[in-house]
């Protein structure tokens, strides 16, 4: 199933070219910053959360991190969030809103949730490299793990396409889930180490918190972009399994709802 869906890939690479600049130029289209609102957007979003969490209520880290900022702390938990959150909330809609499309030919709708996937990645890839001057600009310096945001970035898309497929997939056939999908992502960042180190998650609830792939994803990031924690190689490895068996089962959720699509579009 995971090879029809390689195939489908390699075989429709140009249109997925073609629809991703398509994407970007229509989230951008009459702006005069263009391109630059991606980067704005975040920015201010961090401004934010450091303002309240890092000045107003004084968090700062244990000695586990080191000499490190707070605010690179935080950015480094906040980028690889915001790129999961911006393909999660836009996957329910990633069939519907191409629904003339899917109904008027025979369209491969599988790479839809991949266009929005590689869109959301060259933001992501912008704002990990403003990142980077940031931290060579204060001194901070690159770490030396850096190569290890490779994999966790690779598992990262492979989970965020296993639940990009059963959404866009369920949502044809209920619409609902594109209102609901909003709460549970809100829900979703506040059960996630992202604005608090996972240091401070009570005992008797850090192994539910675990269970959580996200909280993997985000402390593989700070890793490989602050080089002051080891890799968790139990982690990385139920992230692994975990991504794979998400991947599988919205492979194989869209795989079988995609034949009645156009009926019900």
């Amino acid at each position: 199933m995971l090879i029809f869906f390689g195939r489908q890939l390699y075989k429709n690479s140009y249109m997925i070219r073609s629809m991703v600049i398509r994407d970007l130029r229509q989230r951008y289209v009459g702006s005069m910053l263009g391109i630059f609102w991606s980067v704005i957007h975040p920015l201010t979003q961090i401004m934010l959360y450091y303002f309240v969490f890092g000045v107003v209520l004084k968090m700062r880290l244990g000695p586990e991190y080191g000499e490190t900022k707070f605010v690179f702390w935080l950015i480094g938990g906040l980028l690889p969030w915001m790129f999961f959150a911006d393909i999660i909330t836009r996957a329910p809609k990633a069939v519907i809103d191409q629904g003339n499309l899917v109904k008027k030919m025979v369209f491969p709708s599988e790479i839809l949730p991949i266009v929005n996937i590689a869109a959301a990645l060259i933001n992501h890839i912008l704002a990990i490299a403003i990142l980077v001057v940031f931290l060579v600009a204060s001194g901070q310096g690159i770490s030396p793990k850096i190569y290890l945001m490779m994999p966790y970035l690779l598992l990262l898309i492979v989970f965020s396409l296993g639940i990009s497929w059963l959404l866009s997939s369920l949502t044809v056939y209920l619409r609902d889930i594109g209102h609901i999908i909003g709460v549970i992502v809100n829900i979703w960042f506040y059960l996630t180490p992202v604005i608090y180190p996972q240091q401070q998650i009570p005992g008797s609830l850090l192994r539910f918190f675990r269970l959580n792939p996200m909280l993997h994803i985000i402390e593989g990031f700070r890793t490989a972009l602050l080089g002051k924690t080891s890799v968790d190689i139990t982690g990385l490895m139920y992230l692994l399994v975990a991504g794979i068996v998400i991947l599988i089962a919205g492979a194989f959720t869209f795989r079988k709802l995609k034949p009645n699509f156009a009926d019900v579009l």
